[in-house]
């Protein structure tokens, strides 16, 4: 069985990698991963033996490894003199027609017969001493010492739980190796849950308008001075008739070329910290919300969205174990800025499983860069997996910005890219500064 499966994962995986060719690179890289490094002591001849065949098989596809099979193989013949030739002899057959899992068996059970007769006790020798016999390829199989035989037969009958792990079982003890003691530190990514919206209070509209009029006449401002550039004087392009009295010094720069404008190309989404504790900030962190997204949808090339967070609580669903942090879509890349921006706030505060969520939505976006927008009155639930999904967002182009409502929390989080307000009137000149360096670049 075990042998069987060594050689079957690999015929599988060449059947997915047809139908799948992307899969191909992703098996090479786990096979490397998962037995490129290993420096296990080798004290167990007949156990080697398995490795070996698991090794010749994985640099089928990972040439990397055939270092490290030699140097099994090497162990193998010494204690077996000949069994590498005569297991080669199979591989090969393996390599060039094992086209289904019957086939697999065969040649399975082709090794260990192999296997066995290695195994088999020596044969009384006559007076002629003669230590060697035959394989079938007429080349010299030696007998391997008593001790080395024993290990060999005890191979043959060993308990399952005792061979060498195959790619499944290695791949299986390096997650749970990797998964950590507290479940709260694991990477969870939030997924849709439901969550009631309604349009902001029509008395606090007016408000709101001025606040996002006068953030948005800030970062227009801003924009056009930046993405506009002079015309130049150079040797190409339209002749200046100002610029004629340098050909009386052999100055050929005498024409104009229009600057141009550079298009502004950014998606932003902003995250919605609804949690419990923003009970009493609720209604300012809306409005601040509203007024950012309409500011920055009003400037072209701005693409905006709008993610609320946690769209319920731990109780959800009658059991805590089972709770999965949720986030609730409020706008969508690409439709039309509306009100219904007012919602509840309950439940814990599950930044970075809804980063994680975000970051799904942002990074296929067309745009060249993608900006994310956290507001938000508190610390995470789990910082550890807050500052890995940032960490992550920004190796994958993703900028991540931070505006805390009534709170310094988010400065310990992104102490270089976020800011503090306490009301909505500081809402313009605290984003002002820090989506300048945001939007141009």
């Amino acid at each position: 069985m075990h042998v069987w499966n060594t050689f079957e994962d690999w015929r599988v995986e060449h059947r997915l990698a047809r139908l799948f060719p992307g899969c191909r690179q992703n098996f090479n890289w786990l096979i490397q991963h998962l037995f490129g490094n290993d420096s296990e002591q080798r004290t167990d001849p007949a156990m080697a033996v398995l490795n070996w065949l698991l090794l010749s098989v994985r640099a089928w596809d990972v040439p990397a490894l055939n270092d490290q099979r030699d140097q099994v193989g090497a162990f193998v013949e010494a204690h077996y003199p000949g069994l590498v030739a005569r297991l080669n002899h199979v591989l090969k057959k393996v390599r060039m027609y094992c086209d289904s899992t019957q086939d697999c068996i065969l040649y399975a059970r082709e090794v260990v017969s192999i296997l066995k007769d290695k195994a088999a006790p020596k044969p009384p020798q006559n007076g002629d001493s003669k230590t060697e016999r035959s394989t079938k390829n007429g080349k010299p199989d030696g007998f391997p010492s008593e001790v080395s035989r024993r290990m060999l037969e005890n191979l043959l009958n060993v308990d399952g739980n005792e061979l060498p792990f195959d790619l499944g079982d290695r791949l299986a003890d390096s997650l749970n190796r990797e998964t950590p003691p507290d479940l709260n530190e694991s990477l969870r990514v939030a997924r849709v849950g439901m969550k009631a919206t309604k349009p902001i209070d029509a008395e606090d509209v007016a408000a709101i308008k001025r606040a996002s009029n006068a953030l948005r006449t800030q970062l227009q401002g801003l924009l056009q001075s930046s993405v506009f550039t002079r015309s130049k004087v150079g040797r190409h392009g339209r002749l200046d008739a100002r610029q004629l009295h340098r050909l009386s010094v052999a100055d050929a720069r005498v024409f104009k070329r229009d600057g141009q404008r550079v298009g502004i190309n950014t998606a932003v989404h902003i995250l919605l910290d609804c949690s419990g504790s923003m009970r009493r900030r609720i209604k300012l962190t809306t409005q601040v919300c509203y007024a950012v997204a309409a500011a920055l949808d009003a400037i072209d090339g701005i693409n905006v969205g709008v993610t609320a967070f946690p769209a319920g609580t731990p109780t959800d669903g009658g059991n805590r174990n089972d709770y999965c942090p949720t986030v609730c879509p409020v706008m969508g890349h690409g439709e039309r800025i509306h009100t219904n921006f007012a919602v509840s706030a309950t439940g814990c505060t599950p930044l970075g499983e809804a980063l994680w969520w975000t970051l799904q939505q942002v990074v296929p976006l067309s745009e060249s860069r993608k900006v994310v927008l956290i507001l938000t009155d508190g610390d995470p639930d789990s910082l550890k997996v807050a500052l890995d999904a940032i960490e992550e967002g920004r190796r994958f182009g993703v900028e991540i910005y931070g505006l805390g409502i009534m709170s310094e929390a988010i400065t310990k989080i992104l102490p270089n890219h976020s800011r503090t307000i306490n009301e909505l009137s500081e809402l313009a000149p605290a984003m002002f500064g820090m989506l300048r360096s945001a939007l141009i670049k």
